[in-house]
């Protein structure tokens, strides 16, 4: 299960279902992650408000992988940069695991 610990805006957002897709900087660290992840075929995400104490499941969502790309550049993406981007498109479960 991929791990990402958020802002409270982005939190907020995913929760809401404004937001639908993750954006991460494509470098070394994420893509082993990200692709070690859809290589085990585990397809499932789970998203933290900070860094929430254990059994606190009000900061915690979880969803599903639905597809993963990159593109060049993130700056018409949440990270604004003109790095290359993984973007990470899923959608909430209610199921922890």
């Amino acid at each position: 299960m991929l791990i990402f610990n958020l802002k409270k805006e982005w939190f907020e957002k995913i929760k809401s279902g404004e937001k639908t897709h993750e954006y991460r900087v494509k470098n070394n660290y994420w893509t082993k992650r990200i692709f070690f992840s859809k290589a085990s075929k585990d397809f499932k995400v789970c998203f933290c408000l900070g860094y929430p104490k254990k059994g606190d499941e009000s900061r915690r969502l979880y969803g599903r992988i639905l597809g993963i790309f990159c593109k060049k550049s993130g700056i018409k993406t949440d990270l604004k940069t003109t790095k290359p981007v993984i973007v990470i498109h899923f959608e909430l479960t209610k199921e922890k695991k």
